[in-house]
């Protein structure tokens, strides 16, 4: 993490709540529990930036609360997930850093209700929340719905997939919306990526070299005799490669043939 982002922490860290994702799981269901009671109250709590212009700046905190789900059971299983991930990465990161991260894909949300006119939510943020979970924990093998074995990397890349569809069906420049929204993402990971993909790069180089040297080194091209033509297919016929100064360079030669390139008795019977 860069250096101005270790600073705004340090000066963030009197004022983070602790289980701030316990209080946003609470409010979620409390809010779910009110639009069941009274259709159309979660309209008020959408980050409309016309909206806050008119006055009502309460939806600049309340988007963070709208429930995941209308429905009862993907509303448990999400609340359940982000309770799940969320204080995990609390507990790795400290209350302060965690608040931050939350802090500025709020402010990510708010550039996009502005720059591009829709209505914000916490859709992106609670995304930006499992792809760190899975950029810390890559490997973890996790119980989908309670059923589908899966690594958090390919949970994380089968969401990065379905963003990716959902973003090139956008028109025009509403595309960079999803790439903004992530934006706590990319400020926090951004370095851990770029270091990850430069170790990729530098390890598939060295593995494309290493297998360029194999198979140009003498041992991994198939052995011809320079005087028979018999080559090494033939597993009874023994090879011996010959560096005098009349090949000039290394030679392959049968054992018949190297004993009399060289002017070498044969064995006796």
């Amino acid at each position: 993490m860069s250096s101005w982002l270790d600073r705004l922490e340090r000066r963030f860290r009197g004022l983070a709540p602790q289980n701030l994702t316990l209080y946003l799981v609470g409010l979620q269901a409390v809010c779910w529990v009110l639009e069941q009671m009274r259709p159309g109250f979660t309209d008020v709590l959408t980050l409309d930036a016309a909206a806050v212009a008119r006055g009502q700046v309460w939806r600049v905190l309340t988007f963070l609360v709208l429930p995941p789900s209308p429905q009862p059971l993907l509303l448990f299983f999400s609340l359940w997930w982000t309770y799940s991930i969320g204080t995990a990465i609390e507990q790795a990161w400290g209350p302060a850093r965690y608040a931050l991260y939350w802090l500025l894909g709020m402010a990510a949300t708010a550039a996009c209700a502005v720059l591009f006119g829709v209505p914000g939510t916490n859709q992106y943020l609670l995304l930006s929340l499992l792809l760190a979970y899975a950029t810390m924990n890559p490997e973890l093998q996790i119980t989908f719905f309670f059923v589908i074995p899966m690594r958090m990397k390919w949970l994380a890349w089968l969401e990065v997939g379905l963003l990716g569809l959902r973003t090139w069906m956008l028109p025009g420049a509403t595309k960079l919306l999803p790439v903004i929204a992530l934006g706590n993402y990319l400020v926090f990971f951004a370095p851990t990526l770029l270091q990850a993909w430069r170790a990729r790069t530098r390890k598939a180089v060295h593995v494309v070299a290493m297998d360029r040297a194999a198979r140009s080194s003498p041992a991994a091209q198939k052995r011809v005799c320079a005087t028979c033509g018999v080559t090494d297919d033939d597993r009874r016929v023994e090879f011996r490669v010959c560096t005098c100064d009349r090949c000039g360079k290394p030679t392959n030669f049968c054992l018949p043939h190297v004993r009399e390139h060289l002017g070498m008795p044969a064995p006796d019977a």
